[in-house]
C-alpha cells in the first residue's frame, strides 16, 4: 500500500511512503516536537535521523518489517539536545555487543529491534547520552529467564523496552535496562488485546504509565507485552488500526497535549485496498473545507437540535450532515469520535426482501469516489418496501432537491435522545406528484457548466419517461415512476415507528436516484464532543464493496471490519 502524506501539524510532522497494514501507538502527556516517520528504506530513514538531530529531537523507538520484498522502517523523536547514535544496518548479535559495550561510557540502549534478512538474524539499537546502570539480556532468553535477568535487575534499573522473536521453533526475549526506581510492572505472559486493555486500564489506576508495548502471533492468537512506570500524567493507547487512523489519532493527541511515545507495527488478512479508505480527501472547493455534507431541508420538526426543539425555520434553512472528519491545524482528519463510537447495536435491514434477490453499494463507489451511505436494490429491478432501520421517531417528510423524496427518522440510544437518524431517499410517493415535483425542482438548478449538464441529462430523463413539462402531456411509466397508490403515509410525521415497520417505497426520485430504482440511506450520528450529525458506516468496514460480506446480511467477521459495527445481533439481519 502506497501514501504519500506530508503533513505539519503544530510541532508535530510525520509521513508514509509504503505502510505496513495495522499499528498500534502509545502516547502520554508532553510538550515540544514529536516526529513519525513511517515506510522509508533505510537510506531515507538515516536521511531522516541526520536531519532531526540539530532540531533537538531524538530518536526513541524504531520498527521494521517487510512488505513486497523490501525492508522498511519506522521512527518515532522525542523533544531531546543530548548525544545519541543509531547502529549500523545488518549487525548479527556479535557485532551489536560490541557496539553496545564501545559505546556504553557515554551513551545508553533505550529500544532494540531485531529482524531476520536470509534467514540470519540481526539487530538495530537506539542510543542516547547517559550515565549509570544499565544492562542488555543476553541472546535467547525464554520466558522463564527473562523473567528471572528482569527479577534480577529490578532492584536498582527498570526495564524501559522489550523485544520478542523467535529461533528454531522457540521464542526468546530481548530486554534493555536503565538504572531507576519508583513504580513499575511487566505485564505477565500471553495476554491477548483484551486482558491487555484491562491490564493497562488497572495499571493507570495504580498511577503507573504504559512506555512501551510489544505484539507477536503465537498459535494464530494475537499476544501482547508491556512496560509500565510510574506516571500520573495523560495518556492513551490504540491498537490495530490503519494509518489513516493512526494519522487522525496522531493529530487529535497532539492537539490535546498528548505525545507519541511507542509504535508497534503488524501485518492483517484484510487486503490493502480495503483500508484507509474511511476519510474522503478534503476538497476546499466543496462547502469551504468540507469535503462531503448533505443538508437536508429544516422543518419544525426536523433541526439540527433535539426533535421537538426546533423554531420555525428561516426560509431555505438546512439541517447539516457531515463526512466523519476532524479539522485539526487546518487540516482534515478521521474523526475518530464518531467512527469509533458507533457501537450501539439497534440497526436492522430497512427492508424485508430475501438477501439472494438484493444488490449493495458501500461506503466508495469505487476507487476515488466516496459515497457515505449504503444504496439497497433489487436484483431485478422492481421496488421493495422500506422498513424503518432501528425503533425511532419520524421527524421529517420532504422533497430533496438531488435526492426526490426524503425521510429522516430519530433513533434514542445509550441514554441519549435524538442519538442517530437515518435518513431515507429515493423514495416514491405516488407517480403523478413525483412527476411534478421533479418539474418544479429541476427549474431551479443553478447555471454552472455541471449544474447545466446534470440538469440537461435529468430532463431527458424525464422526458423519456412519460413526464414532459408540460402537464396535460404527462403519462408517468410504471417502470420509472411506479403506481400513484405507491405513496408516502404522510401522518407517519412525528410518529413512533418500530423496527421492521414499512415506512415507503423504493425508487428512482431526484436527479441522483434517476439511474435505477433503489434505497439510498445514509446514517448519521450525533457527536457530543460538537453536537454535529456525521455519516457513519454501520458495518465498520468504511471502504469498497469487495471489502464487505458477500450477500446483504452476510456476518461481519472479516479482518477489515476494523471499526465497531451497529447492527442488531452484531450482524446485518432483518426485524423479528
Amino acid at each position: 500500500m502506497k501514501f504519500l502524506l506530508l503533513i505539519f501539524i503544530s510541532s508535530i510532522f510525520y509521513t508514509t511512503t509504503i505502510a505496513q497494514k495495522l499499528y498500534s501507538g502509545v502516547w502520554r502527556a508532553g510538550t515540544g516536537g514529536n516526529y513519525l516517520w513511517s515506510g522509508v528504506n533505510w537510506t531515507d530513514f538515516q536521511v531522516k535521523w541526520n536531519e532531526l538531530g540539530p532540531k533537538n529531537l531524538r530518536l526513541t523507538d524504531i520498527e521494521t518489517y517487510t512488505a513486497g520484498g523490501q525492508r522498511y522502517f519506522s521512527g518515532v523523536w522525542e523533544p531531546g539536545t543530548g548525544g545519541y547514535s543509531l547502529t549500523p544496518l545488518g549487525l548479527d548479535w556479535a557485532a551489536f555487543s560490541k557496539f553496545w559495550s564501545d559505546n556504553s561510557k557515554t551513551l545508553r540502549l533505550i529500544d532494540i529491534e531485531t529482524y531476520t534478512d536470509d534467514s540470519k538474524r540481526y539487530f538495530i539499537g537506539v542510543f542516547e547520552q547517559g550515565t549509570g546502570g544499565h544492562a542488555l539480556t543476553p541472546l535467547n532468553l525464554d520466558w522463564a529467564a527473562f523473567n528471572k535477568f528482569w527479577a534480577d535487575n529490578s532492584k536498582t534499573m527498570r526495564l524501559i523496552d522489550i523485544e520478542t522473536y523467535t529461533s528454531g521453533g522457540k521464542r526468546y526475549f530481548l530486554g534493555a535496562f536503565r538504572q531507576g526506581t519508583g513504580g513499575y510492572s511487566l505485564s505477565p505472559y500471553g495476554m491477548d488485546y483484551q486482558a491487555f486493555s484491562k491490564y493497562w486500564a488497572d495499571k493507570a489506576k495504580q498511577n503507573l504509565r504504559l512506555i512501551d508495548i510489544e505484539s507477536y502471533e503465537e498459535n494464530n492468537k494475537r499476544i501482547f507485552l508491556g512496560v509500565w512506570r510510574q506516571g500520573s500524567d495523560a495518556y492513551a493507547m490504540v491498537h490495530g488500526v490503519d494509518f489513516e487512523s493512526l494519522n487522525s489519532n496522531y493529530a487529535e493527541y497532539n492537539s490535546k497535549g498528548l505525545r507519541m511515545i511507542d509504535l508497534e507495527t503488524m501485518d492483517s488478512d484484510c487486503d490493502n485496498a480495503c483500508l484507509n479508505q474511511a476519510l474522503m480527501p478534503d476538497n476546499p472547493e466543496t462547502n469551504g473545507r468540507d469535503g462531503y455534507d448533505y443538508s437536508v431541508t429544516a422543518t419544525k420538526s426536523h433541526c439540527e437540535g433535539l426533535p421537538g426543539s426546533c423554531p420555525t425555520p428561516a426560509a431555505g434553512a438546512n439541517v447539516l450532515y457531515r463526512w466523519p472528519n476532524l479539522q485539526v491545524g487546518g487540516d482534515a482528519y478521521l474523526r475518530t469520535s464518531v467512527v469509533y463510537n458507533t457501537s450501539h447495536k439497534i440497526f436492522t435491514l430497512p427492508f424485508s426482501v430475501a438477501s439472494a434477490d438484493m444488490s449493495f453499494l458501500s461506503w466508495l463507489y469505487s476507487a476515488g469516489s466516496w459515497h457515505h451511505a449504503n444504496d439497497y436494490s433489487r436484483k431485478d429491478a422492481k421496488t421493495f418496501e422500506i422498513k424503518a432501520a432501528a425503533p425511532g421517531k419520524v421527524i421529517h417528510v420532504g422533497w430533496d432537491r438531488w435526492s426526490g423524496n426524503t425521510m429522516v427518522v430519530s433513533h434514542n440510544a445509550g441514554g441519549r435522545t435524538d442519538a442517530y437518524r437515518t435518513i431515507y431517499m429515493h423514495l416514491r410517493n405516488g407517480a403523478d406528484n413525483d412527476c411534478a415535483q421533479s418539474w418544479d425542482e429541476a427549474i431551479t438548478w443553478g447555471n454552472k457548466p455541471e449544474d447545466i449538464q446534470k440538469k440537461d441529462a435529468y430532463l431527458q430523463k424525464l422526458n423519456s419517461n412519460g413526464c414532459p413539462e408540460k402537464a396535460g402531456d404527462r403519462n408517468p411509466t410504471d417502470s420509472y415512476w411506479g403506481k400513484n397508490s405507491e405513496k408516502i403515509d404522510q401522518s407517519l410525521l412525528n410518529k413512533s415507528v418500530s423496527a421492521g415497520q414499512k415506512i415507503a417505497w423504493a425508487g428512482r426520485t431526484g436527479p441522483g436516484g434517476s439511474t435505477a430504482i433503489h434505497l439510498h440511506i445514509f446514517y448519521a450520528y450525533r457527536d457530543p464532543s460538537d453536537n454535529r450529525w456525521y455519516f457513519f458506516d454501520p458495518y465498520g468496514i468504511y471502504s469498497y464493496g469487495s471489502c464487505y460480506p458477500s450477500t446483504v446480511d452476510g456476518a461481519i467477521n472479516t479482518p477489515c471490519a476494523r471499526y465497531p459495527t451497529a447492527w442488531k445481533n452484531g450482524k446485518p439481519g432483518y426485524a423479528q
